[in-house]
C-alpha cells in the first residue's frame, strides 16, 4: 500500500472502532474493512484461496504487535513524516498514532497491572535482557474443530444463531455478521477463480459460501478460509474433519490420490505463506479418531515428505491398534530430514492430560498439541502461554544475586532448596494472575467472533470465549532452564553440603565472577553427575525439581480464577537467547552460554549413549504439566541400515513412558558444513525446540547450541 492508502485504511478502521454500538458489532465492522484490504488476490494455479498480508492497525487474537486490537506504531509513525502526504494528512496520522498508542489492547492490559507486578516480571523487553520472568501478550494456540461449519454450512450456522438470538441479541448478531463476511470472502474468491479460468474452484467456492461442504476440495477450502479469518495459526485434527470427505471422493471416483495430493501440497504452501516459523500444527491420528482417516493421514505425510517445508508442524498421535502403515510412513518421512511428523504417545498423554487438566478420560482423548508442544483440549479450552520463567536465572539470584542470603545462610541443602522454591512460587503466582487479567481485558474489548462460532458451549451459552462461553479456561507458563537448574542443584548438594569440598561463600563468589580464576572449581562442578545419563542422583534431582515447580504452577489456578494453569517445558530457541542474559551456574556453565533445550540433557553432556539418554527422558512426571519437548538427533543410518534398532529404541522408549519424540535426522558434519557454506544447505531442516527451521536462517547462538547436541 502507498502511504495515502495506509492512512485511508487506518482512519476508516479507527472510525469503525470508535462508533460501533457494542463490541460485537465493532469487531464485525472492523473485520469486514480489514479483510477487504488484507486478503490477497488468487494467483494462477492456486487450488486453495486465502493469502493475507499484515496491516498496521487491525484486530487479531495474536499479531506481531500484540493481541486483540493492535497497532504497528512504527508504521504509523512513518506516516507522520511521509513526504507523499500533505501536512494535514501527516497530522491525521499523528492523531491516529496517539490514539492507538493508548487504545491498543496490549496497552490496556499493561496499564491494568497492579503496583508491584513489574518488580516481579518484565514486559515489552527483548528476551536477551536479563530477567527471571516475562509477561507476554497473545491469545495463542487455538485449536478449533470446523466439523460443525462443514456439516451445517454458513447458512446452517446462521439459522442456528437466529434461533438462539433472543438469549443475547448483540452477541448473536455479531456472529451472524461474521458468517456474512465469510460468505462474502468465498464469493469474492469464486469470482477471482472464474476470472483465472478455474470454473471448478469457482463453483466450489460459490457452493460453500452458503451450503455445507459436499466434497473434499470444498471441505478443505471452507475450513482453511475459516481458520484464516479467525486468526488462528493451528489447523486442528485435519484427518478427522477432512478424512471422511476424501474417503468418499476416492470411493466415488470424484478424485484420485494424485489429485488429492496436489490439493494437500497447495494447502501446505498456503500454511507456510501465512506463518513460516512456529504454530501451524496439523494433527493426525489419535485413539478416538474415526474410520476413514488413514487415507488423508498418509497423503498428508507424503505431501510433507515431498515439500520439505518447515510448516505445517505435522503431528502424529500414536495409539494402540493404529494402522502400521501410518507409523512406517512417519519413519520414512522423518528419515528424509523433514523433522515431521512429531510423534505423540496416546498411551502416556491421555492419562497425563486427565490428571493435569482434571478432566475425564473421554475429554482427555481430545488433547491436541499446539505451538511448541503445549496441550489444549480440542475445541474446548484455551491455554495461551502468557508468561515465561527462567528457573536458572532465579537460581542465580538465590545463589549470588539479590536473594543470595538464601544460599549463604542456608544450614543445609533442604533449607536452600525450599527458599529457592519460594522464589519460584512468588513469580508463577504473579504470572497466573497476569494470565487471567489478560483474558479479562481482552474479553472486554474482543469477543473473537470466529472463535465463539465454533468453540464448544459459546453459542449454546450465548457468550463469547472470554465472557464465560469457553468450557475450560486454561493458562500456561513457559519454563526455561530446568535441566541446568537441576544439574546445578545436584552439584551444589554434592560439593557444598554432602562432601563439603567448597563453602557456599566460595561458590557464590566464583559464580558471581563467572569463574574468573576458578577453573578448577568449574571443572569440579562439570564432573558431577548430569541429567541424561541414567544416573540416579542427577535424574532424581531433575524429576524432583520438575514435579515441585510444576505442582506450584498447577496450584495457582484456583486463586487466579482459571480452570487450569500448567507448566509447559517447550524451550524453543529461547533456551539459547535467555542463556545470553543468564549468569554462570553451578552446573559449570559460564555466563551467557545457552541452556539445555526442553526436558533434554544439556547439549553434549549426555555421554553414556542413546539408551541412557532415553531412560532419563522418561523419569519426569508427565501428569503435572501441559507438555514438554523431547528433541532427539539421529544419523541417517538409524533410518536405513539400522532401522530395526531405531524401532526397538522408540518402542521401548514409548513403552517406558515416553510422551513424545521430535526427531531431527542428519548426516555427521552436516551442520558444520552448513555454517561454512550456507548457500549449499538451504534444504537442511532442524528441530530447534518446539518448532523447526532451516538451519542457515537461525542466529549464530542458536546454531552453536544445535551443533553441540549429541547425534546418535
Amino acid at each position: 500500500m502507498t502511504g495515502k492508502a495506509l492512512l485511508i485504511y487506518a482512519a476508516e478502521f479507527t472510525r469503525r472502532y470508535r462508533t460501533a454500538p457494542n463490541i460485537y458489532a465493532r469487531e464485525a465492522d472492523c473485520l469486514r474493512w480489514q479483510f477487504a484490504h488484507s486478503l490477497q488476490a488468487m494467483q494462477a494455479g492456486d487450488l486453495v484461496a486465502g493469502r493475507m498480508v499484515r496491516l498496521p492497525v487491525g484486530v487479531r487474537p495474536q499479531e506481531l504487535w500484540g493481541v486483540g486490537y493492535y497497532a504497528d506504531e512504527e508504521a504509523l509513525r512513518q506516516l507522520t513524516c511521509d513526504a507523499t502526504l500533505t501536512p494535514d494528512e501527516q497530522a491525521q496520522a499523528a492523531a491516529l498514532l496517539a490514539y492507538w498508542e493508548i487504545e491498543n489492547t496490549r496497552r490496556q492490559i499493561s496499564t491494568a497491572y497492579p503496583d508491584g507486578w513489574l518488580d516481579i516480571f518484565v514486559h515489552n523487553t527483548p528476551y536477551y535482557v536479563p530477567a527471571a520472568a516475562h509477561g507476554l501478550y497473545r491469545i495463542s494456540g487455538i485449536q478449533m474443530d470446523p466439523t460443525r461449519l462443514l456439516t451445517l454450512g454458513v447458512d446452517g450456522l446462521h439459522a442456528l444463531c437466529e434461533e438462539k438470538k433472543a438469549v443475547n441479541p448483540p452477541f448473536y448478531s455479531g456472529l451472524m455478521q461474521a458468517l456474512d463476511i465469510l460468505s462474502e470472502v468465498c464469493l469474492r474468491y469464486a469470482d477471482e477463480a472464474a476470472a483465472l479460468g478455474d470454473t471448478a474452484l469457482s463453483a466450489d467456492l460459490t457452493h460453500v459460501a452458503h451450503r455445507p461442504a459436499a466434497t473434499f476440495p470444498q471441505a478443505m477450502q471452507l475450513s482453511y478460509l475459516f481458520y484464516v479469518l479467525s486468526g488462528t495459526w493451528n489447523y486442528g485434527r485435519m484427518d478427522q474433519y477432512l478424512g471422511a470427505y476424501l474417503a468418499a471422493d476416492l470411493e466415488a471416483g470424484r478424485i484420485n490420490e494424485a489429485e488429492a495430493l496436489r490439493w494437500i501440497e497447495d494447502l501446505w504452501c498456503r500454511l507456510e505463506e501465512r506463518n513460516d516459523y512456529f504454530d501451524s500444527r496439523v494433527i493426525l491420528g489419535g485413539a478416538d479418531r474415526p474410520e476413514g482417516a488413514d487415507a488423508f493421514a498418509l497423503l498428508a505425510m507424503e505431501a510433507t515428505r515431498r515439500r520439505k517445508g518447515i510448516v505445517p508442524q505435522l503431528t502424529l498421535r500414536l495409539y494402540e491398534g493404529m494402522n502400521p502403515r501410518l507409523y512406517e510412513a512417519a519413519l520414512d518421512t522423518i528419515g528424509e530430514g523433514t523433522t515431521y511428523p512429531m510423534l505423540y504417545n496416546d498411551a502416556v498423554n491421555i492419562p497425563a492430560v486427565t490428571d493435569a487438566f482434571g478432566v475425564d478420560r473421554d475429554t482427555a482423548q481430545r488433547y491436541v498439541p499446539y505451538g511448541c508442544g503445549e496441550y489444549v483440549l480440542y475445541n474446548q479450552s484455551i491455554g495461551t502461554p502468557s508468561g515465561t520463567i527462567n528457573t536458572l536465572f532465579v537460581l542465580g539470584e538465590a545463589m549470588y544475586g539479590k536473594n543470595a542470603d538464601h544460599f549463604l545462610d542456608a544450614p543445609d541443602f533442604e533449607s536452600f532448596y525450599a527458599a529457592y522454591l519460594q522464589d519460584v512460587e512468588k513469580i508463577v503466582t504473579c504470572l497466573s494472575l497476569q494470565e487471567k487479567l489478560e483474558y479479562d481485558v481482552v474479553g472486554r474489548q474482543c469477543p473473537f467472533l470466529y472463535y465463539s462460532l465454533l468453540f464448544d458451549d459459546c453459542m449454546e451459552r450465548g457468550k463469547a470465549v472470554f465472557e464465560g462461553g469457553l468450557r475450560h479456561l486454561g493458562g500456561t507458563i513457559e519454563n526455561y532452564g530446568n535441566v541446568n537448574t537441576a544439574d546445578a542443584l545436584t552439584a551444589v548438594k554434592a560439593v557444598v553440603y554432602d562432601q563439603q569440598l567448597v563453602t557456599a561463600q566460595e561458590l557464590s563468589a566464583a559464580l558471581a565472577s563467572n569463574f574468573a580464576g576458578n577453573e578448577r572449581l568449574r571443572q569440579l562442578l562439570l564432573s558431577q553427575p548430569k541429567y541424561g545419563n541414567d544416573h540416579p542422583d542427577a535424574d532424581g534431582m531433575f524429576a524432583r525439581l520438575h514435579r515441585d515447580v510444576c505442582t506450584r504452577i498447577r496450584d495457582c489456578a484456583p486463586a487466579a480464577g482459571l480452570d487450569s494453569y500448567l507448566a509447559v517445558i517447550i524451550n524453543n530457541e529461547l533456551n539459547a537467547v535467555f542463556g545470553q542474559g543468564t549468569g554462570a551456574s553451578a552446573d559449570g556453565r559460564r555466563a551467557g552460554e545457552y541452556m539445555a533445550n526442553g526436558n533434554n540433557p544439556m547439549s553434549g553432556r549426555d555421554t553414556c549413549g542413546v539408551t541412557a539418554m532415553l531412560n532419563s527422558l522418561v523419569k519426569p512426571d508427565t501428569h503435572v504439566h501441559a507438555g514438554a519437548v523431547q528433541n532427539m538427533r539421529f544419523s541417517r543410518e538409524m533410518f536405513t541400515t539400522l532401522r530395526p534398532r531405531l524401532k526397538d529404541l522408540l518402542r521401548t522408549y514409548f513403552e517406558k513412558g515416553g510422551a513424545q519424540a521430535m526427531i531431527t535426522v542428519l548426516s555427521r558434519g552436516d551442520l558444520e558444513a552448513a555454517l561454512a557454506q550456507p548457500e549449499k544447505y538451504r534444504h537442511l531442516i532442524v528441530r530447534v525446540g518446539g518448532f523447526s527451521a532451516r538451519f542457515v536462517d537461525l542466529n549464530t547462538v542458536v546454531q552453536k547450541e544445535l551443533i553441540a547436541r549429541t547425534l546418535y
